[in-house]
């Protein structure tokens, strides 16, 4: 996928014939932070990581809390990170972005983090890259008749697990019953896990079951909150997803769980949160690369320009832009 996805270079003619295009390289150095905590989080690996590498990154930096597991260091290595650093929180967000004696600077840093690490991006943003201020993870479900509710609640309880008790859901349903029947089997399945507590505080506080009859009253609620994840368990998805503008990801049908996404399916876990949908999207290749606009002009063509910059040279008075274009043509 992050091949795929790749942005290929290109050229082609403007209206005064000249070449103009963009070329993509890859970033020389970035920095990605991998969190630590109880278990260890493999995919985030795979998921910046694997696609800096996909991109062409020469240089890949990881910064995960001690102790580091196993899996974290077999993940990096699969991935091609040779230069590994034991430091989480804020401070090694401040230390890719600034640099150390022992590390280098990058120029952009990716990856998750508490509350601390999200804010040090924002305050180093400027001075470095960053990929997204991303806060705990969502999923709102859209489901009509067709859904079929365990699997809605599983779904559901899989985005409240992380433990944070921030983590956010939104049940969308087109009647009152298929929302009873998605709640109770929410209910029902978190008592599966009674160690959980950052799960049913979820559900208790962070769970909102919406009514929204039509798939217009559907695709407004998308639109409106705009989640990490948008799974659309409906008839007709792939059309209900064409009213949708402001999602992170989006998952269709009854047998695309969320947790696809969040593993195996392709594209990067690294998503929007927070109704940030609306403006950013969500970690890919084109991350990882820096643009770079072309322009060629020969005489025939700077002649053809020649009208429009004298123009614009006389009404923002900046007579020496004029006359740039005009000694050539003399």
């Amino acid at each position: 996928f992050a091949r795929a996805s790749r942005p290929r270079d290109w050229r082609a003619r403007n209206g005064h014939g000249a070449r103009v295009g963009e070329q993509f390289d890859p970033l020389e150095r970035v920095g990605i932070y991998v969190p630590g905590g109880q278990a260890p989080l493999v995919s985030t690996v795979f998921m910046t990581a694997a696609i800096a590498r996909a991109a062409g990154v020469r240089e890949i930096v990881a910064c995960t809390p001690p102790p580091v597991a196993p899996a974290i260091l077999w993940a990096l290595r699969v991935c091609g990170v040779r230069e590994v650093y034991r430091v989480g929180g804020a401070q090694a967000i401040a230390a890719m972005a600034f640099g150390t004696r022992a590390i280098r600077p990058v120029d952009k840093v990716f990856g998750p983090g508490n509350a601390w690490v999200t804010e040090a991006k924002r305050q180093v943003f400027g001075i470095v890259g960053v990929d997204l201020l991303a806060g705990p993870s969502e999923l709102m479900i859209l489901a009509d008749a067709t859904a079929n509710p365990v699997w809605a609640a599983a779904d559901l309880l899989a985005q409240a697990e992380h433990g944070t008790g921030r983590e956010r859901i939104f049940c969308v349903g087109s009647s009152p019953s298929m929302l009873r029947a998605i709640r109770v089997a929410a209910e029902e399945g978190a008592r599966a896990w009674p160690a959980n507590a950052g799960l049913r505080e979820v559900l208790a506080r962070r769970a909102a079951w919406i009514l929204a009859r039509t798939p217009a009253a559907m695709a407004y609620a998308a639109n409106r909150i705009a989640p990490e994840h948008l799974q659309i368990m409906t008839r007709g998805s792939e059309g209900l997803l064409r009213r949708i503008r402001a999602a992170g990801g989006a998952f269709l049908g009854n047998w695309t769980p969320t947790v696809l996404g969040d593993f195996v399916a392709g594209p990067s876990h690294t998503l929007p949160t927070g109704g940030a949908g609306r403006s950013f999207s969500g970690l890919r290749t084109a991350d990882f690369l820096r643009r770079t606009s072309i322009v060629r002009y020969d005489r025939r063509a700077l002649r053809f320009a020649a009208e429009g910059v004298r123009a614009f040279s006389q009404a923002e008075g900046l007579p020496a832009h004029g006359a740039s274009l005009d000694l050539r043509l003399s």
